[in-house]
């Protein structure tokens, strides 16, 4: 067995999560190869991916979230991640069980607190037009 030192496993984490140099791929490679990028403020997925990618442009991000290929969901230690929609899908069923007992413990249903939560987050949560 071989035994790494402290800073090669350091060096190898820092590659793994693309961050010893910037490279040449599409937002969504990345995000599928990062499995996620935590997303609790929304300009952090724009940082994370602009620190990691030669040339990134905020509008690739943006139209990944209007067609609906990136999400920004509730999922590792609770905390909002922004994850492609097929990764969102496939980590779905293993994080189900703890979604849904942070909601017995509130007291509140999946669906409740989602639409709470897009609710304060969405200037226009049912489309086009105002709240009123």
């Amino acid at each position: 067995m071989t035994v790494i030192g402290a800073r090669a496993l350091n060096r190898a984490l820092l590659a793994r999560q693309l961050l010893l140099q910037r490279h040449a791929m599409p937002a969504v490679a990345a995000l599928e190869h990062l499995v996620g990028l935590q997303a609790q403020e929304p300009q952090e997925p724009y940082v994370g991916l602009w620190s990691r990618l030669v040339g990134f442009a905020p509008a690739e991000l943006v139209e990944l979230l209007e067609s609906r290929q990136a999400v920004r969901t509730l999922l590792m230690r609770r905390t909002l991640h922004l994850v492609t929609a097929r990764d969102c899908l496939a980590l779905r069923g293993l994080h189900q069980p703890m979604a849904r007992s942070s909601s017995e413990a509130t007291g509140m249903s999946l669906n409740a607190r989602a639409w709470m939560r897009c609710w304060k987050r969405s200037r226009h949560p049912f489309g086009s037009g105002s709240r009123t």
